[in-house]
């Protein structure tokens, strides 16, 4: 299997703009379609996590309950898991920029519907519930179409970097976003944080709208005619003859399942346990993103210079550290020291897995392997979201953190005991140290 076949890396639409040198870590902002896409994702990443942490917010303090919190994160992604395979095949049958325009569109409607039945007083947990549910379904036909069409903004060299500052721009958004809707919480209340996240969505579409990007999904191509069921089928079995392939998605499915469902209890914890109000839980959730930009920035300095399976292993022994820490915190202040460090380690691992998935894939399947990938997210963080949850109503939040941590720090001494990790190195990465 080809290192991102299909992508042609002389092609004129992705001549970099070199009249301006850029930071090595910031070397695929160089591509103008890329750049459009990054700043227009940014400013609706933001409007997101404001709505996000607003929304959470709301059911913590109302409810009281960790399973009726977690059951809200359940709702927006368990739909990947049942159209994941739909997401997939049309972002191979379909111009992925094309597609995207009708999704985020969908999304737009979905954050002016939550705004709106919020001011209209009529915000129940169970109309929240359903809302919820409507943008998780939408998000799962966005997911691999958004994942996939960074590799038609750059070359192939520049793709572990794109990657990288695609993720590092979702998590300047979850840095600055429940800071802001923190504030805004506390003062003027959790209306102002769905509209600005409705009106937000202008910016990614005018993105949109604004690129051209190099690669589309051939009408005649027979591959990207597959029916759902087959495809998906055809995609089980690449992922099956690609060990790579086969030990990104596991290490991916191991971290949905224990370490990502943490950040759902972070309105419990900082209500039932810390006993903050919204401006600290702000700061909680946006030292999260803080130490995913850190890292980003680190990674993108790194990523032609150490070989990916190292990083994944730092990525994930530095995520059963910091949940650690997180679950025996005394208070807010070592809290936000070892959130940081979670979101250095998350960013770390999902940028690594992603880059293999990517690297390691030709690109006539590249949506239904992304898809894939992505239904493994939308298959074990819900379970593991609504496992913590109930669990977490009847043992304590502690102790969940606690176990997650411990059960990364096992997954992590196996496959590294078995030394599968290596397998996610391209040819080209085996020469680094």
């Amino acid at each position: 299997m080809s290192e991102l076949a299909g992508i042609d890396p002389g092609a004129p639409a992705l001549e970099p703009d070199l009249s301006r040198p850029l930071p090595r870590a910031l070397r695929a902002l160089a591509f103008r379609d890329f750049r459009v896409f990054w700043s227009g994702a940014i400013g609706s990443s933001i409007g997101t996590n404001m709505q996000l942490a607003a929304l959470l917010w709301v059911v913590a303090i109302e409810t009281r309950s960790a399973s009726k919190v977690t059951l809200i994160a359940f709702v927006t992604v368990f739909p990947l898991l049942v159209l994941g395979p739909v997401g997939g095949a049309l972002a191979d049958r379909l111009p992925r920029r094309r597609l995207l325009l009708v999704t985020q569109t969908g999304l737009m409607i979905q954050a002016f519907t939550l705004w709106a039945v919020w001011e209209a007083g009529l915000g129940s947990y169970w109309a929240l519930f359903g809302i919820s549910l409507a943008g998780g379904v939408v998000i799962a036909l966005n997911t691999p179409a958004w994942q996939s069409i960074v590799v038609e903004l750059v070359p192939r060299d520049y793709l572990q970097n794109a990657i990288t500052l695609n993720s590092a721009q979702f998590n300047v958004a979850r840095a600055t976003g429940p800071m802001i809707a923190g504030l805004l919480i506390a003062h003027i209340g959790p209306g102002i944080c769905f509209l600005i996240n409705a009106l937000s969505f202008v910016l990614v579409l005018g993105a949109l709208l604004a690129i051209s990007p190099t690669n589309r999904p051939p009408a005649s191509d027979p591959d990207a005619r597959t029916g759902v069921v087959a495809g998906f089928t055809e995609s089980v079995r690449y992922v099956r003859a690609e060990p790579g392939l086969m030990v990104a998605i596991g290490t991916h499915a191991v971290f949905a399942l224990f370490a990502a469902p943490v950040v759902q209890l972070i309105p419990v914890l900082s209500v039932d346990v810390l006993h903050v109000g919204p401006e600290a839980y702000g700061l909680l959730l946006g030292s999260f993103g803080v130490g995913a930009v850190a890292v980003a920035l680190v990674l993108g300095t790194i990523d032609q210079r150490v070989v990916p399976s190292r990083i994944l292993a730092g990525g994930l022994a530095l995520t059963a550290v910091s949940v650690l820490g997180l679950g025996l915190a005394p208070g807010v202040a070592v809290g936000i020291v070892f959130m940081v460090a979670f979101g250095a380690s998350y960013v770390t691992v999902v940028a690594i897995d992603h880059n293999a998935i990517q690297s390691l894939t030709d690109d006539r399947i590249r949506g239904r392997i992304t898809s894939l990938w992505l239904m493994t997210f939308g298959t074990f963080f819900p379970l593991g979201t609504i496992l913590q949850g109930v669990i977490a109503d009847v043992v304590g939040v502690r102790a969940v953190l606690v176990a997650s941590a411990s059960l990364v720090a096992l997954c992590l001494a196996f496959v590294m005991a078995r030394g599968l990790l290596p397998r996610i190195d391209t040819p080209r990465a085996r020469g680094r140290p």
